[in-house]
């Protein structure tokens, strides 16, 4: 029996990786379980949003993954003979990171990985299967069989089985980071809902592209056998083609058919050192009924799979993990209510269904054949194409909605607004300068937890804030217009965002520990904006005792 600790995570794969960082950045014990032993090698997942690359940023990991990936990204779609229908590219993002990148997915677990395996707060158990799993209300117990992984070297990280054996690991909670089938679901009695598109797709994984593409990826609804060609960085380059209901997934993944799809369409020779993985995939659009029950929780694939036209997967699942972590983290301090915990599922199993809706719905678009179909699906897009405000919404794909929290963790709006900060949604990340005379994003001098921000006003005379902020561990930091005199506690941006409009009394933002807006107010709206967050966030009694 080991010591009880405080959130195990099962699952290390990029999600459940993410998760358990952040918990044990933040000083909670925590235990990662996973039954393999190196990082997965295979590239699933290639893309990646503006959003994620945020919380890879707080990981210490974004730079690293920024080098081996294709940044600032759009989409191209194709209709009959190859004509561009629409050309589509992210809005600008207001996060400081590229809004989309075509990154490799071993390369991100690898990063991630690696700091697990040096991270000192986190126990990480490899080569360790999750076989049983009770539940009480004062925590759950699982059994993992260890030394079952199987040896693999991947880059740097060489894994090794050991000898099985069986141990019993306990903990207040536990987050199921453990894919598609994944055995916590199973066990907590979660049932997925949703349906399995009957097109099968072929994806492979090619390496040595002698050609230089343009950063999109492109999807070609051609009416004979649809097909989506991604690039990447190193000459990687992903081609995903529809199979037939009448075609064997076998025969069409061997190496030969896999020539006859490549070469001569994409390259003129295909070596087979250059195919990475040949594999055959269903595009599922199921999630999970709930996201929660009790002490357990699933993220990533375990709560939701989706059809992958998107790229929405994996962006999800890192969303999820980033959404959750903040709040055990709190229940770990004993500051979370049970609102609190259930606010986990309030804001993010809408936006999961949501964005499964979306990944269909593309799919449904690149996936006619019908004659018909095809040629009605081109007249409208070409036609839909002549109205202003509907091309600018298809060609800055504002089809796929961010986050809105506004049903969870948000104080209602008052009577004070700043026009560039929108409670529910992510705060903008401008370029700021500190005392120093460093100029870097924002985040860089937010806290790890909750933060009260301060903009416009004058500097003397500032307004008190009620005891609550300094009670739940806020850091606060004022945010002077360009041209302002940083000091200690101050910062100015360098381009006008979230100071662009302010008025002339000071307005304070209440900043959540992911990024996300949960209040704006003044001094005169404080104790309604506090006296809300209480139900969610709220500080121990002197007398009350935590694990």
């Amino acid at each position: 029996m080991t010591a009880r600790r405080e959130v195990l995570v099962v699952g290390a794969g990029p999600i459940g990786l993410t998760a358990a960082l952040l918990l044990a950045d933040a000083g909670v014990r925590t235990t990662l379980v996973e039954k393999e032993t190196a990082p997965g090698d295979l590239p699933r997942a290639i893309s990646l949003q503006d959003e994620s690359f945020r919380t890879l940023e707080r990981l210490g990991v974004a730079d690293a993954l920024k080098a081996e990936s294709l940044l600032d990204t759009g989409s191209r779609y194709f209709g009959l003979g190859d004509r561009l229908l629409l050309e589509a590219r992210p809005v600008a993002s207001r996060l400081g990171h590229p809004a989309k990148t075509q990154f490799d997915q071993p390369v991100l677990e690898r990063l991630l990985w690696e700091r697990a395996v040096a991270h000192e707060g986190l126990e990480f158990l490899r080569g360790a299967e999750a076989t049983a799993l009770t539940r009480d209300g004062d925590g759950v117990t699982l059994t993992v069989t260890t030394g079952v992984g199987t040896a693999r070297t991947i880059g740097q990280t060489t894994g090794r089985t050991t000898e099985q054996g069986t141990r019993t690991l306990t903990a207040d909670w536990l987050i199921g980071a453990d894919g598609g089938r994944s055995f916590v679901r199973r066990s907590a009695g979660i049932d997925l809902v949703g349906t399995t598109q009957p097109q099968r797709w072929i994806v492979v994984d090619l390496l040595g592209e002698p050609r230089v593409r343009d950063p999109f990826a492109e999807f070609h609804g051609d009416g004979q056998r649809p097909y989506v060609l991604v690039p990447g960085v190193g000459g990687r380059l992903r081609i995903e083609f529809m199979l037939f209901d009448h075609e064997d997934p076998e025969e069409m993944t061997t190496p030969e058919r896999i020539r006859e799809l490549v070469v001569p369409r994409f390259r003129t020779e295909l070596s087979p050192d250059d195919v990475r993985r040949a594999v055959v995939y269903v595009a599922h659009q199921r999630i999970a009924r709930t996201y929660r029950t009790g002490r357990v929780f699933l993220v990533g694939d375990a709560a939701h799979l989706m059809p992958p036209f998107a790229g929405q997967g994996l962006n999800a699942g890192v969303r999820d993990a980033t959404n959750l972590a903040w709040k055990l983290t709190e229940a770990i301090a004993g500051r979370a209510t049970e609102r609190l915990l259930d606010s986990y599922e309030v804001e993010r199993r809408a936006h999961g269904a949501a964005m499964v809706t979306v990944s269909r719905r593309i799919g449904a678009v690149v996936m006619a054949t019908h004659p018909v179909v095809t040629r009605v699906r081109d007249t409208v897009v070409r036609a839909v194409g002549l109205i202003p405000h509907v091309r600018d919404f298809l060609a800055n794909m504002r089809f796929i909605a961010p986050p809105d929290t506004t049903a969870g963790v948000a104080a209602p709006a008052g009577g004070v607004t700043l026009p560039s900060v929108s409670v529910g949604r992510a705060l903008s990340q401008p370029v700021v300068r500190d005392a120093t005379g460093a100029e870097r994003g924002l985040d860089a001098h937010l806290g790890p937890g909750w933060t009260l921000l301060e903009i416009g006003g004058p500097l003397p005379g500032r307004p008190a804030v009620d005891p609550y902020w300094d009670s739940i561990g806020a850091k606060r930091l004022r945010v002077l217009a360009p041209g302002g005199t940083p000091a200690d506690g101050t910062v100015t941006e360098t381009t006008a965002v979230l100071t662009s409009g302010a008025c002339a009394g000071p307005v304070f933002v209440a900043v959540r520990p992911d990024r996300y807006v949960a209040a704006v107010f003044d001094s005169t709206g404080e104790q309604p904006v506090v006296a809300h967050l209480r139900t969610f966030v709220n500080a121990p009694s002197p007398n009350r005792t935590t694990r």
